[in-house]
């Protein structure tokens, strides 16, 4: 496998890995901001509502998205496995 190959593999594994995570990252940004939000509004002093809060909705999103989110990555790991034949060991 030639360099050019696999800088080309490196880069494909990386932005389906950033598209896989930026979702969920977003909306569980969004959702700590509303909670922060709310809880300097009420006064609330609860620290694991927060973190709950955003493992519900980062398991929502990737349940509702999952397969979508996935398909860069399995596209890119089939192209891995199909060349794993050109691998030349020394």
């Amino acid at each position: 496998m030639d360099p050019q190959n696999t800088t080309s593999i490196l880069f494909d594994v990386l932005m389906g890995s950033a598209v896989f995570i930026l979702p969920p990252l977003l909306v569980a940004t969004l959702a700590a901001f509303v909670i922060a939000l709310f809880q300097a509004i009420t006064q609330i002093q609860d620290q694991t509502l927060p973190q709950t809060i955003k493992i519900i909705v980062i398991g929502a999103v990737l349940v509702m998205m999952g397969g979508t989110l996935a398909a860069p990555l399995q596209t890119v790991s089939d192209r891995i496995f199909t060349e794993a034949s050109a691998i030349k060991l020394h």
